[in-house]
């Protein structure tokens, strides 16, 4: 080999290691953005923001998971047949975008059990009749599917327990004002004794409907608060648990697409 051919080899190899070491800083930049899971469930990764609520069901297996790091990250298998809303799942984050996204679904496969539980949900459903009740108000005024007939009403059912049932009291009271022609009812299993000072410190202004273990039945294993939009036909337009700007949104927009 000549001088001319030894310099020639030289250069290209430099060029050579100059692009393989600018493809390396490359490829180790997005990891300098990786983000560390706190949920895995149905295959998909979540992290801390994501309320648990907004991604699990009752009836839901946990397993307990740790990345090479020794960090948590819950598994959650789905029992069968419940299915994430496009709005949740939409808010997965991609798995090359995931520390160690490889070792965490092996391990959640590898942890996934045998048999799951049969998804149950609420008792009521979209697009049926909503079912006949008959409660009285604290006020001791009796409200029924009848007296609602022709009505776009609103029900709200909760307990004294539920945190995030009182928090979004007075996000549902202007409701109330925003929109005048529906009837906006709350429900619980309590007394008025019970009910009155909790609904009075959040500003609740809704008319609130005493012992009323039928609706609050509607819940199953699925946690409070849940909100039902019925339309003047007496047929359930919304119907979803949980206290989260998404589904406070959903609700408001199925409200106003039924009193134009």
């Amino acid at each position: 080999m000549n001088v001319r051919s030894l310099v020639n080899m030289k250069f290209f190899t430099a060029i050579l290691l100059s692009l393989v070491s600018s493809l390396s800083v490359c490829s180790q930049t997005p990891g300098d953005s990786l983000v560390k899971a706190a949920t895995i469930v149905d295959g998909l990764f979540f992290d801390k923001s994501m309320p648990l609520k907004s991604i699990m069901s009752g009836g839901s297996t946990i397993a307990i998971l740790k990345d090479p790091d020794g960090a948590k990250v819950l598994g959650v298998y789905l029992p069968e047949g419940y299915v994430m809303d496009e709005s949740v799942t939409a808010k997965a984050i991609p798995a090359e975008r995931v520390q160690y996204a490889g070792k965490l679904i092996r391990d959640y496969d590898g942890r996934k059990p045998q048999t799951v539980g049969k998804y149950e949900g609420i008792g009521v459903k979209v697009g049926e009749p909503m079912i006949r009740f008959e409660y009285p108000d604290i006020d001791g005024n009796v409200w029924n599917n009848e007296k609602l007939k022709g009505k776009v009403y609103v029900i709200n059912l909760w307990q004294t327990e539920c945190g995030p049932c009182r928090r979004e009291m007075p996000i549902l009271s202007e409701w109330k004002e925003r929109f005048p022609d529906v009837v906006f009812l709350s429900a619980s299993r309590h007394n008025w004794e019970e009910i009155l000072p909790i609904v009075t410190r959040h500003k609740f202004t809704w008319t609130h409907l005493q012992e009323a273990s039928d609706l609050v039945a509607l819940v199953g294993n699925e946690g409070f608060p849940l909100t039902i939009v019925v339309d003047k036909s007496g047929t359930v337009r919304y119907a979803k648990v949980g206290a989260s700007p998404e589904n406070q949104s959903q609700a408001v927009s199925v409200i106003e697409s039924l009193t134009r």
